[in-house]
């Protein structure tokens, strides 16, 4: 029986958290191949009570997905200027359901500009495509995979000393191959500015505000409406970076979100999302991060406005060798279901509960050549009816650069 292989994509610079490409100072470039096997005995997320048979036409929703991936990154710098690029081609394949078969293509690029040693900043473009959970879409036998493409450049001025002060304009944009219940198409444009105060030790505060304008794609507003076709965010975000000791970080964050719809005011919503969290270095080959947040997010159904979701997660991380890594995540969150868009809808009241466990090993015998494995539980319990699914997850794969 042939064996598909599954593979999740890893891009070797990570833009959005300013880590850049790795090991960008040995090598400008470098070629990566990977290619692993999953197993999830449930894709479709169906809950206990349900037939498979009836809804996918199978007796099982267990399958294997085999993934494979080519992806190549290049990284050069010039006095203050430093190009960043990752493109990556993608194959999914499904063993049993095999309607659900794509290929993907990815690209990660970031030119970090600077004028001066004092103002400095970067321009980032990305696009991903990914296949959307079954938790969220019942469309359950056809393929639905999201487009995500996002551009931003901003800028950063070291005032004096600790002081800095950053402004950034993005565009961003969010396709479905098939309509979702919620979180359908839209696009984004933002405009930001803030301020922080950088201290000796490596702690920070810091101040931004952000102003958007989002516009639903393939949405016409109609008379009587209860979905509009554009919707005003402003978000007021202040957060703290805390340099406890050499073996310890904490951040917080409150950021208040207000979303207004002009044509729909009943489906405007704020809320206050609120964060902290700490990692740990318990010893030279362990450590420990904690989390915990508040999010509100727009969920616009027939009877919902918005969601608020409480989570929190624990991650211990064990070095077992210099080549080798133990990780554990556990994640338990509860999301309730808010608002109402007219008087005469009553509002859902659905409340949900998910625990996911993840359990990950790591083994890279040498530069060039790295093994993992992981296992995984995904458990959500609602109080609306047929919402409810368990999955457990086994996967497999192996990676080689060049």
């Amino acid at each position: 029986m042939k064996r598909p292989l599954q593979q999740t994509i890893l891009f070797a610079m990570c833009v959005g958290t300013g880590l850049g490409l790795a090991h960008a100072e040995d090598s400008h470039l470098k070629l990566k191949a990977e290619t692993s096997l999953s197993y999830d005995n449930n894709l479709f997320r169906l809950s206990s009570g349900a037939d498979p048979m009836l809804t996918i036409g199978k007796s099982s929703a267990s399958e294997q997905i085999g993934v494979t991936s080519l992806s190549l990154t290049f990284s050069t710098a010039m006095s203050l200027q430093r190009l960043e690029l990752a493109v990556a081609l993608v194959d999914y394949r499904y063993q049993s359901f095999d309607y659900l078969n794509y290929t993907s293509y990815n690209y990660n690029a970031a030119l970090r500009w600077g004028l001066t040693p004092t103002l400095h900043g970067s321009f980032i473009s990305e696009r991903k495509e990914t296949a959307n959970s079954f938790s969220d879409y019942f469309g359950l036998k056809q393929s639905n995979i999201r487009t995500e493409t996002s551009n931003r450049l901003d800028a950063v001025y070291e005032i004096d000393g600790p002081w800095r002060i950053s402004a950034g304009v993005s565009h961003y944009s969010q396709n479905n191959q098939q309509a979702l219940v919620a979180g359908g198409d839209y696009t984004t444009t933002s405009l930001e500015a803030g301020i922080s105060y950088v201290f000796g030790t490596g702690s920070s505060v810091t101040f931004n505000q952000k102003s958007a304008k989002g516009q639903y794609l393939n949405r016409v507003l109609v008379a009587g409406s209860t979905f509009d076709s554009h919707f005003d965010q402003a978000t007021s975000d202040v957060r703290v970076h805390w340099v406890m000791s050499n073996n310890s970080t904490a951040d917080f964050y409150l950021s208040y979100v207000n979303q207004a719809h002009p044509n729909v005011p009943e489906r405007d919503f704020a809320g206050l999302n609120s964060g902290a969290s700490l990692n740990w270095l318990l010893t030279g080959k362990s450590s420990l991060s904690l989390a915990q947040s508040r999010e509100f997010a727009a969920y616009a159904a027939n009877n919902v406005n918005y969601s608020q979701t409480d989570r929190l997660s624990l991650g211990p991380t064990w070095q077992m060798s210099p080549k080798s890594v133990v990780r554990l995540r556990q994640e338990w969150a509860r999301i309730v279901y808010l608002g109402t868009p007219s008087p005469s809808v009553s509002p859902s009241q659905r409340s949900d509960f998910t625990r996911d466990t993840a359990l990950s090993f790591y083994w890279q015998p040498d530069q060039k050549l790295s093994f993992s494995a992981a296992l995984q539980n995904a458990v959500r319990e609602s109080n609306q009816t047929g919402l409810d699914y368990n999955s457990k997850q086994l996967s497999l794969s192996a990676q080689y650069s060049y």
